[in-house]
Parts: C-alpha cells; structure tokens; sequence
C-alpha cells in the first residue's frame, strides 16, 4: 500500500472471510466511516492509536502498519483478559520483529500466498501491498479458521 498514509482498507472478500469465522464482527477498533461500508461492525472506532474505550466480543482488526505492534499487544492483552471473544487480525508479515515472530508462534496465522489489493480511502479498489500479508486468529475454531483461509495461503499453528 501507499507509503504516505495508512489509510488502506481491507478488501470485501477477505472481510467477509473474517465474517465467516467470527460469526458477525461486534467490533472494528481501529476503522473508518469509508470501510464500515463492507465491514459493518457493531461498533468501530476511528482513533489513530488503540485507546481506553473497551474492546469485547469478536474483533476484526486491521491495524496501521506503522504501528501494528501496539495494536497486537492490545489485542493479545484483551483477548487474554476474556474481554475478547474472538478475532480476526490482518497485518503486513514483518520477518525480523519480535512482535511478529510472537504472533505466528502463539497464533494459528495464514501466510497469505499473493500480496493482496487493498481499497483506497475513497472506497474502490487500489494497487497491491508491497509486502505480504499475514492474517491471525484468535479463538477456538481453528478448524474453520483454516477450512476458510486455507486456500489463500499457508496455515501455521502454534507452537506448543
């Protein structure tokens, strides 16, 4: 995606893929008014950076990139905590960072084979990224995580 802003949104059919497997998505705490056109979150927020306001349910999560690091620990605490149900996260794959290398450990991820084109602010479809794509599943179901996303990439499961 663009290296001017982190305003790129995720594409409908991986949303709906997210869908899928959380059920519905009660909340998008890191969205835009453009993007819930298609993701139709129960809540959203728009903040720039994750904030006090409670996260619950089942979460979709597509952080900035540039600070995707903060997003992942405030998911993980949240999640650990019970307040999250279930997530969905979309992040770029970022080989030589600790929060990244944690997130494939500790997570059922799908490595997604292609870079995908993600949607511009003005809600049409944009250029591809320019890195790859790692989506994360927090939950229970990690067999219908991989029946959905399987084909899209590779699945790694967690380490014992």
């Amino acid at each position: 995606t663009g290296q001017k802003t982190d305003d790129w949104y995720t594409p409908p059919d991986i949303i709906e893929r997210a869908r899928s497997v959380l059920g519905s998505i009660d909340l998008d705490p890191a969205s835009s008014d453009v993007a819930q056109q298609w993701i139709r979150a129960t809540t959203y927020y728009t903040t720039e950076a994750p904030s006090d306001r409670p996260w619950a349910g089942r979460v979709w999560l597509n952080p900035p990139f540039s600070k995707a690091d903060t997003w992942v620990d405030r998911l993980d605490s949240e999640y650990m905590s019970g307040a999250v149900d279930a997530a969905v996260l979309l992040v770029n794959s970022a080989p030589g960072y600790i929060w990244w290398e944690d997130l494939w450990r500790r997570r059922p991820v799908c490595m997604i084979r292609e870079r995908l084109s993600f949607w511009t602010p003005e809600g049409k479809p944009g250029g591809q990224a320019k890195k790859g794509t790692t989506i994360a599943y927090y939950g229970e179901d990690i067999r219908l995580f991989t029946e959905i996303f399987g084909d899209l990439g590779r699945i790694i499961l967690p380490e014992d």
